[in-house]
């Protein structure tokens, strides 16, 4: 029996008992999500980089906790800021990451059913429903508290609410307007301040402003050692696959402001400063990553013809330019806070985000990475259910285009692998490649 198959049995064992045994069917996930996280620990993979398997490890080890102990987690979305919960001692996890976990066990189909036969829409978010899914059906233990910010789609309003009322704990949504201004970030800081208060209530902790201030300094640390491994992405091989790439993204939203992430991102800076060269195609990614998808990884896992060199979900906020960086007050480098005012920092983190306010706004970001990286081209993954990245497709390609990267938009969806038409996508991306490959010939 190949690994594969072992992992096909195990999901179809957590699925078959999802309704009629959601007490078994916890315990069954845990017993392999824990063997796995003690496996990462133990047995590196060698084919990743030491920022690969820290990452990876990294991953692991909070979602499993975070499921472990759901009278210390909270559940939120992938944009929220998790300093306040960090320092309360609190563990967030997302539904991107519990989904991941549940379609990398290839048990997501049943907790889709288990959603869409409770009434949830087929055409929702299948991140969204795995997670419904899990909880509905009562996999899923309850947290103390859910928080969500309007980055960057309704789902994460209308997803919590239901979770809200189906556990009756208490739910906290961040309003975060489009336009970026020192109204909007001001705005913001006050219901992240809301937010605390409600934190604090949930979880008969108190958060002290001056270790928020402290985690808030590790996350501006963090995202300036980001940017410089971004420069040391370009025309390295980063010995990546989509797996992993997706974990790392996970972990510096969900870890942001925490040694652990400011180290990955150490880690991450070093080995591809030092890496080999890469003489593939590089590739910016755009929205989430079909990791099951060996159609797609064969070309581009730890592959010599492609790899993906940065995605707007990890690079999701780079500096201010134009316009934005001469904002009334702005320091010489754009930004208009520091973590001495750690409310207000956070808030323009969010406010800024490439998903809050105008498609053109993430157009700009991914020909940004697209440059900065020198990629030989974009892809758009419209992910199934995500209204905001398959309407932003054609405006994110023409500008790409005009900048001079050619881009492939891709249908599929990033949780469930039946969802996916692989055969079409594989005939559609390996044309893509070729098409690049040809461009760099010509050139």
């Amino acid at each position: 029996m190949s690994p594969d198959d072992i992992v096909a049995w195990y999901g179809r064992v957590a699925g078959t008992n999802l309704v009629a045994h959601p007490r078994f069917t916890h315990n069954w996930l845990m017993m392999g999500y824990e063997l796995m996280a003690k496996k990462t620990q133990i047995n590196a993979d060698k084919r990743y980089l030491p920022s690969g398997n820290e990452g990876y490890a990294l991953f692991m080890d909070q979602i499993v906790k975070g499921q472990a102990h759901p009278n210390r987690s909270v559940i939120t979305s992938i944009f929220t800021p998790n300093e306040i919960f960090h320092n309360m001692g609190v563990l967030p996890l997302t539904a991107e990451a519990v989904a991941a976990f549940v379609s990398g066990a290839q048990a997501e189909h049943w907790t889709i059913n288990a959603a869409e036969g409770m009434g949830i829409p087929e055409t929702y978010c299948s991140y969204h429903k795995t997670l419904l899914g899990l909880s509905l059906s009562g996999v899923a233990d309850p947290p103390r508290m859910l928080a969500a910010t309007s980055v960057a789609c309704d789902a994460n309003n209308l997803t919590f609410k239901t979770l809200a009322d189906k556990w009756r704990i208490p739910f906290y949504y961040v309003e975060v307007p489009f336009e970026v201004s020192r109204d909007s970030i001001e705005y913001v800081a006050d219901e992240l301040r809301g937010m605390r208060d409600m934190a604090e209530d949930a979880f008969h902790a108190k958060l002290y402003e001056q270790k928020l201030k402290e985690s808030c300094a590790l996350s501006k640390q963090t995202q300036e050692t980001l940017l410089k491994a971004l420069r040391h992405r370009a025309g390295h091989n980063l010995h990546n696959e989509m797996t992993v790439d997706q974990m790392e993204m996970l972990n510096f939203h969900l870890l942001l402001g925490t040694k652990g992430a400011l180290h990955l991102a150490q880690t991450m800076d070093r080995d591809f400063a030092q890496a080999e060269p890469y003489h593939g195609l590089n590739l910016v990614w755009v929205h989430v990553q079909p990791f099951f998808l060996s159609v797609l990884g064969e070309q581009i896992n730890f592959s010599q013809r492609a790899q993906i060199i940065a995605s707007d979900m990890m690079y999701d906020c780079l500096p201010p330019t134009g316009a934005e960086a001469k904002l009334p007050g702005a320091h010489e480098n754009g930004w208009l806070f520091d973590p001495g005012k750690p409310y207000e920092f956070m808030a323009e983190r969010v406010v800024r985000n490439c998903f809050n306010g105008s498609s053109e706004r993430r157009a700009d970001t991914v020909v940004r990475l697209a440059k900065a990286t020198h990629a030989d081209g974009v892809v758009v993954f419209t992910h199934w259910g995500c209204r905001q990245t398959e309407g932003a497709s054609g405006i994110i390609q023409a500008r790409a285009e005009e900048a001079g990267f050619p881009t492939l938009i891709l249908a599929g969806d990033g949780c469930d692998r039946a969802n996916c038409m692989a055969g079409q996508m594989k005939t559609r991306f390996d044309a893509f490649l070729e098409q690049l490959e040809a461009k760099r010939v010509n050139h």
